[in-house]
């Protein structure tokens, strides 16, 4: 099966299984949760070896920067110690700017660098 339709099968999957996770948002200035639209974008933007992850494992934390330029991606274990599942946990989450389509900015655990630009509503960073 040509694997660009392999992935995009992951990736709707994923998908899927991050629209069961919906929060709040209180403040005018926090971030706001993406579109369905917005929320296949930034999973299709995710590195290719992690739309191998077995979709039962992980869903996708996502928030949007209310300008819709930024986004963070954290993806959440559902099953972190039990077999397939265990050898894919980890920590971390990503931060995508959108230019002409979603690019991953950072990759990591900690605060990002200010020098990034991220909006305040995603980071805690003070400009």
């Amino acid at each position: 099966m040509n694997t660009l339709l392999v992935a995009a099968r992951m990736a709707l999957g994923l998908i899927a299984v991050s629209l069961a996770f919906v929060t709040g948002v209180g403040s005018s200035n926090a971030a706001r949760q993406p579109t369905f639209k917005e929320r296949e974008a930034l999973t299709v933007a995710l590195p290719e070896s992690f739309l191998r992850y077995p979709v039962g494992c992980v869903w996708l934390r996502m928030s949007m920067s209310n300008n819709g330029r930024y986004a963070m991606v954290a993806p959440e274990f559902l099953n972190a110690t039990r077999p397939p599942c265990v050898q894919f946990a980890s920590n971390g989450y990503w931060l995508l700017k959108k230019a002409t389509r979603w690019k991953i900015i950072f990759n990591g655990s900690v605060q990002p660098p200010c020098s990034l630009g991220v909006p305040r509503d995603l980071t805690k960073c003070f400009h």
